[in-house]
């Protein structure tokens, strides 16, 4: 489209994101990394664009130095010139049954929840199951969204080895100082970081604003002053949308973390009646800096996580399409505003039929 940018952030040495929690060595030991979030990936973008930290908020700086909206971070491999192939979390409605996968299919339980009465729950043909974990390639996706098919097996996407994940854990052991920096005497306490796998990376589309900026070539990424490579790729291959949905249903794949209006946990999509949904456990959020066991400025928030899937259903397949040409450009509806032009709540449109 008119007015699109695509970067790519290369992490030079492990990632540093902490999940906000508060954190003393010798108190709570233990600081607990996250996955980086669109706010990462965001104010990775604006030192690309050379904007100055806490420009993102400032429209006026926003509308002469940034792009109007970031879209990420989207986990990426290279896949020679200048192309990076996208990987995506398997969706949350896709379990494994004995050695393969299976997609789950919504049915009317008789189940209590404080939900809507009229939500379904999920079951798994009877069988036993279990969730599925790992990553799917761009055309896993696509044929998911497109025409509901889940008959991969388990070894073909990656899974929770360690050796097929887009990154890892690494639990670092240090030794906390004095203000004489000095060590303090029994002040041991570990720290995890996250390496991404040899020549992974995390992308950005950047809509509107500057297209002619001169980008930034390494940039800080997470703590610590680690630093990052930013590429400025030719082409992002991503994932096809369904173009089809028969008696206007339509299954929604959140392709970011998403944090919904009033708290809820479901989207806001006009003429949609929410049926089931897939859900994963919350994800933090944080905007804030830690020192000394204290907060220092910004937020926290939980958010639905990348994966979960929701099964809406509309009057007809007009009106399922008319929404779903929407979602590439236009995320879903946030909390508030600045977090739909950081990044949260881009999606995907795919069609289920039961």
């Amino acid at each position: 489209m008119s007015g699109e940018r695509w970067l790519v952030i290369e992490p030079l040495d492990t990632i540093i994101i902490r999940d906000g929690r508060a954190f003393d060595a010798g108190v709570n030991t233990q600081a607990r990394a996250v996955l980086p979030s669109p706010t990462t990936i965001a104010g990775a973008v604006g030192a690309a664009y050379g904007a100055s930290p806490g420009a993102g908020r400032d429209p006026k700086a926003r509308g002469s130095v940034l792009p109007d909206r970031v879209q990420g971070p989207f986990v990426v491999s290279p896949a020679g010139d200048s192309c990076w192939e996208t990987h995506w979390p398997l969706p949350l409605d896709v379990v494994k049954v004995r050695n393969r996968l299976q997609r789950l299919k919504p049915r009317h339980s008789q189940a209590c929840t404080d939900l809507d009465d009229e939500i379904s729950a999920y079951l798994a043909d009877e069988e036993e199951s279990e969730p599925g974990q790992g990553w799917w390639d761009r055309e896993s996706l696509t044929s998911y969204l497109r025409h509901g098919e889940v008959d991969w097996e388990p070894s073909i996407f990656w899974t929770d080895s360690e050796r097929h994940t887009p990154w890892r854990v690494e639990r670092r052991v240090g030794l906390a100082r004095t203000k004489e920096r000095t060590a303090a005497e029994g002040m041991l306490y570990t720290a995890e970081h996250l390496r991404l796998a040899d020549g992974h990376g995390l992308a950005a589309r950047c809509i509107g604003g500057p297209q002619d900026r001169h980008i930034v070539d390494v940039v800080n990424f997470g703590g610590r002053g680690h630093r990052a490579q930013v590429h400025e790729p030719k082409q992002v291959l991503m994932p096809e949308s369904a173009d089809t949905f028969p008696d206007g249903r339509m299954v929604l794949y959140l392709a970011a973390p998403a944090i919904f209006p009033g708290g809820d946990w479901k989207p806001v999509l006009p003429g949609a009646e929410l049926v089931t949904a897939a859900v994963g456990p919350a994800q933090v959020i944080t905007t804030v800096t830690a020192s000394g066991g204290k907060m220092h400025g910004g937020r926290l928030m939980w958010a639905v996580p990348a994966g979960s899937v929701y099964y809406l259903q509309f009057a007809d397949e007009n009106a399922a399409k008319r929404a779903a040409e929407q979602l590439y450009d236009e995320p879903l509806e946030q909390a508030e505003d600045w977090l739909r032009t950081a990044g949260f709540g881009f999606a995907f449109a795919g069609r289920w039929s039961w």
